[in-house]
């Protein structure tokens, strides 16, 4: 299947989905409801609403008083404040470190439509198996905390694609699945979870082959997030995240996908393959 670029609109940037589900989070804390909010700021509830989930931005007086309505602590509101001060920017570029902060892909994958993620070297994050991800941040310096914290993040997102309904496609390099970042006894597992999660009807798995010449998975992976009104492309690196929105540069990422998918072998292909090299994995 093909996609055609929905075009986002330009109120929707990152730091503005960001900055509202912030101020979800806040309000919740506090143990207030929307209509509660609505009440004190003297706005009706459909405000309180999309500003929470990105699609209005809110005017800076109002975001004061929600967050002093929220106790939000000095360190809470300078965020906010930051955010809202630099949300035109259709684009943002995220020191992350090694630990990835995935707050902001996650709230984009909430309101997705449809998400396409497109990893040529690694297992994408909402299908990697605890040990998986384990595995991983420890090779790569993360420490026992560190990697206990992140490892709970990515098993809620994992649990949040899996048990949801929206249409999500892994187009995963055949070298991901011959030679997974992990131990060989864990890649079993990993390999054995992969064909059981392809079974599930909103999900689609197929594998991009090792093949002669230029694809643009070579260039590295990216999500593509795709839902009415504003599309995204979330891109990590091993110390930044960013996160593009701007419609020419997200246009070619949906290029690039549709480029990769015409050469990724069938989803019911992929699955055999997968469930070939766990035995192979398995009996060696």
């Amino acid at each position: 299947m093909r996609y055609a670029l929905c075009m986002p609109s330009m109120r929707e940037t990152p730091r503005q989905v960001e900055l509202g589900a912030l101020l979800r989070a806040l309000r919740k804390r506090s143990g207030l409801d929307q209509k509660t909010v609505s009440t004190d700021l003297g706005r009706n509830q459909t405000h309180i609403s999309r500003w929470e989930n990105g699609r209005l931005l809110i005017e800076q007086p109002e975001l004061e008083r929600f967050l002093a309505l929220c106790e939000a602590t000095s360190e809470e509101t300078a965020a906010a404040l930051r955010l809202h001060r630099d949300a035109a920017d259709p684009n943002w570029l995220q020191l992350s470190g090694g630990n990835k902060d995935l707050a902001l892909v996650s709230e984009y994958e909430r309101a997705a439509g449809a998400v396409t993620s497109i990893q040529p070297a690694l297992i994408p994050g909402p299908l990697q198996i605890a040990a998986y991800a384990r595995d991983m941040m420890l090779a790569g310096g993360e420490t026992e905390d560190q990697v206990k914290a992140a490892t709970a993040r990515r098993m809620a997102r994992r649990d949040s694609i899996l048990n949801g309904s929206t249409p999500y496609e892994a187009l995963i390099g055949e070298l991901a699945i011959r030679y997974p970042a992990c131990s060989r006894e864990v890649a079993v597992d990993q390999l054995r979870d992969l064909c059981q999660v392809a079974e599930r009807p909103h999900i689609t798995i197929r594998v991009v082959p090792f093949r002669f010449g230029y694809d643009p998975s070579r260039e590295g992976g990216f999500v593509l997030i795709r839902s009415e009104g504003r599309s995204v492309v979330h891109l990590e690196e091993l110390s930044t995240a960013t996160t593009l929105s701007r419609a020419k540069e997200v246009e070619r990422y949906v290029t690039a996908a549709n480029r990769i998918r015409d050469i990724a072998i069938g989803a019911v292909a992929s699955t055999k393959l997968i469930a070939q090299i766990a035995d192979e994995l398995e009996r060696s």
